[in-house]
């Protein structure tokens, strides 16, 4: 969790200036979707019991940018390292203008490479070339495909024994229904913290008994541990920011993606389609 001791003594550079703002913590709960026990976490410099330190910084962030502070200068009060800042365009360019250019002996090469390049019999030679690597190209693909298409035949042959149709096919693999993402546990605990990205009805099974099962609203957090498993279920899943064991693994869905069930285990996570 993060440090609370050293935060509680000094002034919240978050809370006087929303207070110098005349904002109240309601409007800044309902603009930025931050927890309300997490604002007043932050402001205070106490922990909270869902309140991870992944969660911590981010939220310092989100109430940073919306007051209009400077991310850094805040991350710095609250004994934060700031993130490092990438390259530049600008960096780029100037530390490629440094590099020397070539030697003049090179652009002498390059012009009597084109020279060569660009004479009559040089060009008809690298056009026969290129006619010859386009025929080749031709005749492979038309061979491949006309394979392919007797292999489908041979593939479905029919035998008829006694006026019995017998079709010999391919085997189909089915598809795969589930997918792993290792994030194994160092404190042989199961634990798992969800953020609602948007109202999900979720159910909430820890060692096979059910802990939660209600609608967790937009922005709400909620964390659960178990000695073995943890199982959770319901709708628009998918849309769950999740931390498992420690690592944060993000949302799960993507484009039409539907999840029906998350198995949480000192393993890792497993997603049932």
């Amino acid at each position: 969790m993060p440090p609370t001791d050293s935060n509680s003594s000094k002034p919240s550079i978050l809370k006087d200036t929303r207070t110098a703002k005349g904002l109240t913590l309601e409007l800044v709960h309902e603009a930025t979707k931050i927890p309300m026990d997490a604002l007043k976490a932050i402001e205070e410099g106490y922990s909270v019991r869902i309140l991870s330190p992944f969660y911590y910084r981010g939220f310092i962030k989100i109430y940073a940018e919306f007051l209009g502070l400077d991310v850094g200068e805040t991350y710095k009060q609250y004994g934060l390292d700031q993130p490092a800042k990438p390259s530049t365009p600008a960096t780029v360019s100037a530390k490629t203008s440094q590099v020397p250019a070539g030697p003049n002996l090179f652009l002498e090469q390059l012009q009597e490479w084109s020279s060569i390049i660009f004479k009559p019999k040089t060009l008809k030679l690298l056009l026969k070339i290129a006619g010859f690597a386009l025929l080749f190209i031709l005749l492979f693909k038309t061979a491949g495909c006309i394979a392919s298409h007797m292999n489908k035949k041979v593939e479905k042959k029919v035998r008829v024994y006694n006026d019995v149709e017998e079709v010999k096919s391919v085997p189909v693999v089915p598809k795969v229904k589930h997918e792993v993402v290792q994030a194994p546990s160092e404190n042989q605990k199961v634990e798992v913290a969800v953020r609602a990205m948007r109202s999900t009805w979720l159910q909430v099974k820890t060692d096979g008994n059910v802990v939660f099962q209600m609608t967790l609203s937009k922005g709400s957090m909620e964390n659960w541990s178990a000695d073995s498993k943890i199982e959770l279920s319901g709708k628009n899943i998918e849309q769950l920011d999740m931390e498992v064991n420690g690592k944060h693994i993000g949302p799960l869905g993507g484009g039409e993606r539907r999840i029906r069930k998350v198995i949480i285990t000192q393993e890792g996570l497993t997603v049932k389609k």
